[in-house]
């Protein structure tokens, strides 16, 4: 076992029941065998009984013979699948994927679209044989098996956020062209509010009608 003296000092934060608050807590410091291998243990209860459990695992107390053989099989299965996903270190919530923003998830993408198109031509293929919907699909399994290129893309737009970046003028980089109405972007014009009831065109019938004759004033019945 590693000796836990020796690990960097990491801060873990345990959320408390009924939204009380959280806690927080240093594995380093837990310095007892027992201590540890018991809390160890819980978190694989915990881990193991829960991941991938919710369906296959409802009602099998309940369940009988054959049904409950073949239900118990497939919660032993699911069970090994994350042993393994622990030995791969590919656990699923261990990754803070979620806490990656927009930019990090685009830039990481960019960087693995990048290798993707690179390692295609270097293998003699043409990038224009391949339409985007594959490209992406090929970049997303380079980002699943190699997520040390999340860690680039953060390095990357933090460079690039401190990296002082001269002539971003649109003036100076269009010149002459600066006023030309052509290179705008059309602006997106609101949507017209729809004819209430009232105001609705009028139907064929009723567009059809004649107003009656009206009798000139003045004038009495004989």
């Amino acid at each position: 076992m590693t000796d836990k003296s020796e690990a960097a000092p990491v801060t873990l934060k345990v959320k408390l029941k009924g939204g009380a608050g959280e806690v927080d807590v240093v594995p380093s410091r837990i310095v007892d065998e027992e201590v540890y291998t018991f809390i160890f243990q819980a978190g694989l209860d915990a881990l193991i009984n829960k991941i991938g459990m919710s369906k296959i695992a409802a009602g099998l107390t309940k369940l009988e013979g054959e049904e409950k053989t073949k239900r118990s099989a497939e919660v032993v299965e699911q069970a090994l699948k994350t042993i393994q996903a622990m030995y791969d270190g590919d656990l699923k919530g261990a990754k803070a994927t979620s806490k990656r923003t927009g930019a990090v998830q685009t830039e990481a993408m960019r960087l693995a679209k990048a290798l993707v198109k690179q390692t295609l031509k270097d293998n003699g293929y043409k990038i224009s044989a391949f339409d985007a919907k594959e490209l992406t699909a090929f970049a997303k399994d380079v980002l699943k098996d190699n997520p040390d290129l999340y860690n680039t893309a953060e390095a990357n737009l933090k460079a690039r956020a401190e990296l002082p970046v001269k002539g971003l003028n649109v003036g100076k980089m269009l010149g002459e062209r600066t006023a030309d109405e052509t290179l705008k972007a059309k602006p997106k014009v609101p949507p017209k509010p729809k004819a209430k009831a009232k105001d609705a065109v009028l139907s064929a019938a009723q567009a059809g009608k004649v107003a009656p004759r009206q009798k000139p004033q003045g004038q009495t019945a004989h």
